[in-house]
């Protein structure tokens, strides 16, 4: 919320979550261009993910353990800005590769790799490529079964 007024786009925060009102009360008050549309059904979630340039993904606890919405707008073809937590976020999103992650609590730096990727249509379209295609070949939901399935033979 903090890095919103610095990120030179507007923002679409969806859900419903008890944490709303909240976000909404900080966005009047930091003068913030963020919309909330509420809670999306899947279909809806989806087409904001192909219309989004950038999806970001703000963690600040250990317990965003993996990050699926990060998979599913990889799966979009879009480039994530993610926090660094010490878990699975890391592993979803390559820092480089299919996004930037930079430190939690830190919305200097959230708002920069984002303003970064708006920036450069070029490394937007190469990490959204490549997020795309690894979550098609290397995180498809058969490819994980069939890696587990050989990890219990070898145990």
């Amino acid at each position: 919320m903090r890095a919103a007024p610095s990120i030179r786009a507007m923002i679409v925060m969806a859900g419903g979550g008890p944490q709303r009102p909240y976000c909404e009360s900080l966005t009047r008050t930091l003068g913030a261009n963020i919309v909330f549309p509420g809670t999306l059904s899947h279909e809806e979630a989806v087409d904001h993910l192909h219309g989004c340039a950038v999806f970001v993904f703000p963690s600040v606890a250990r317990s965003e353990a993996y990050g699926i919405s990060m998979l599913e707008a990889h799966a979009c073809g879009k480039p994530v800005v993610a926090t660094t937590l010490g878990t699975g976020v890391e592993f979803v999103n390559l820092h480089g590769q299919t996004g930037l992650n930079v430190p939690p609590r830190d919305p200097a730096a959230l708002a920069e790799a984002v303003n970064a990727l708006l920036a450069d249509p070029e490394l937007r379209a190469r990490m959204g490529a490549f997020a795309q295609r690894r979550v098609e070949t290397e995180l498809h939901a058969a490819t994980i079964a069939r890696r587990e399935f050989e990890l219990y033979q070898q145990a």
